[in-house]
């Protein structure tokens, strides 16, 4: 129960602990690429947005973020020449179908932890769209 009245001089002079920025830090066992993902996403949104129970999800996102980054790196480096080859490019697709799956992975994730776009934006803080009259309200001049 909150104490009634003023506040004394004695407890607003002690430091709360409100003021500790407290994130949810990476697991020992991810890769230092993988930690560096989960900083960035963490320290993307405010310090209690992310809690224990997130872990398991964040985690599954930094390894499938650091594996299609790893992908795209080797499409990136893929020789045009190498398509003239049947087994370059059978390396080709299955790099594409790769990069395809993971991103797909990660898509489902950050839908899962409502970190994408569209789940950020708040419809009462969205830009009001005004309208304007319907084709047939028009009056012809």
């Amino acid at each position: 129960m909150a104490v009634r009245g003023k506040k004394s001089v004695a407890s607003l002079s002690v430091a709360s602990p409100a003021g500790i920025d407290s994130r949810l830090a990476p697991p020992f066992h991810l890769t230092p690429a993988q930690k560096a993902e989960w900083v960035s996403v963490v320290n993307a949104r405010p310090a209690d947005w992310f809690g224990p129970e997130h872990g398991a999800m964040l985690t599954q996102y930094c390894r499938h973020k650091v594996q299609s980054d790893l992908i795209a790196q080797q499409l990136e480096e893929f020789d045009p020449d190498w398509l003239v080859d049947d087994d370059g490019l059978k390396r080709f697709d299955k790099l594409g179908a790769m990069l395809e799956r993971e991103t797909r992975a990660i898509n489902a994730l950050l839908r899962s932890m409502r970190l994408t776009q569209q789940s950020l934006v708040r419809a009462d803080k969205a830009v009001p769209t005004t309208k304007g009259r319907k084709p047939w309200q028009v009056e012809n001049a």
